[in-house]
């Protein structure tokens, strides 16, 4: 029984973090490396655009990044892109001209 138990909250967490790599929009699914250009095509333009690295807490952590990852490195720089949906607030953060990263969480 406990077995069952640990089996189903793995399952429940897996797919947590597999939400943060790809989201779908109607029929259409947009993935971390994706263009931003497919982006716009399928969600328009953003609410609010900034840049990621723009904040004090961001740019301090930003010169931290030795030995970070590239995707992790790529999260800070670049832009954010917001958009509503859905009762949902999605953030993409755009690097490279590509998706680094994606945050979807309600309002």
């Amino acid at each position: 029984m406990h077995r069952y138990i640990l089996f189903m909250v793995l399952l429940v967490c897996s797919a947590g973090a597999h939400a943060l790599e790809s989201l779908r929009v109607g029929s259409q699914v947009l993935s971390v490396g994706d263009s931003a250009a497919r982006v716009k095509a399928l969600m328009g333009n953003p609410a609010v655009r900034t840049k990621a690295g723009s904040d004090k807490s961001a740019r301090k952590n930003a010169s931290k990044s030795v030995g970070k990852s590239k995707r992790a490195t790529a999260k800070e720089k670049g832009e954010k892109w917001q958009y509503r949906r859905d009762g949902h607030t999605t953030i993409f953060t755009i690097a490279n001209g590509k998706i680094a990263h994606i945050e979807d969480s309600a309002r």
